[in-house]
């Protein structure tokens, strides 16, 4: 029976950990996001450190699951320090299935990572995309880059299309507004978080009654539902 495979992005005491606690898995291990960028596993697991010497783990993260051809790993993201529940949340909304702070409880480590293995559809085809997104009146083309209510076309700026397309592409997750200056912005979180606000309020009104599917979840950021 074939071994499952697990990497290790991180320090060498991550990749002690991990040969201690997945014992039966063939490991292997990668220092830096640039090594394992170098010819990444499609299938499989990735336990990542938070912090890596050349990016963040959580953008490394981002990165994976934003690649078709990597956007079927299973991911872990473990930071170091106490557990807290922002940056757990924030590492979930950039695609990370499961965040553990270091070090965690071996039993329930390996418990949760067999879980994720096992519900993993080995050989599952990613969804397409599709080439328009309908949503009764609203129709949105992301190649055309268009948008349109009942006929006529909305128009909206490129940062206010590179928005809705990420709201319909992240329906029903509540996205913090230093994930979307990350991950729409890409600017980190040097425009502000005031500049998100301004943005989607100006995304709302020129959206109409649909304007109100995204909702602002206090305390925590935005969520698009219809």
């Amino acid at each position: 029976m074939k071994k499952p495979s697990a990497a290790c992005v991180g320090s060498p005491e991550l990749r002690d950990f991990l040969a201690g606690t997945l014992r039966g898995f063939s490991l292997k291990y990668y220092p830096s996001a640039a090594a394992f960028l170098k010819a990444p596993p499609a299938r499989g697991l990735a336990v990542v450190e938070a912090s890596l010497p050349d990016m963040a783990g959580r953008d490394l993260v981002a990165v994976l699951r934003g690649d078709r051809k990597t956007a079927g790993l299973l991911l872990v993201l473990v930071g170091g320090g106490p557990y807290s529940p922002a940056a757990a949340a924030l590492s979930l909304e950039n695609g990370a299935d499961e965040y553990f702070s270091f070090p965690p409880d071996s039993t329930l480590f390996r418990a949760r990572l067999l879980n994720l293995l096992g519900r993993a559809a080995p050989g599952a085809r990613l969804p397409e995309k599709p080439a328009e997104y309908s949503f009764g009146a609203l129709r949105i083309s992301p190649e055309a880059r268009a948008a349109s209510v009942g006929g006529e076309r909305v128009r909206l700026t490129a940062l206010e299309f590179d928005l809705l397309l990420y709201f319909l592409r992240n329906q029903g997750r509540v996205a913090s507004r230093t994930v979307l200056l990350e991950q729409v912005w890409k600017l980190g979180t040097e425009a502000g978080t005031r500049s998100v606000d301004k943005r989607i309020e100006a995304l709302r009104c020129k959206l109409g009654r649909f304007g109100s599917k995204i909702r602002t979840v206090f305390g925590l950021g935005y969520i698009f539902k219809l």
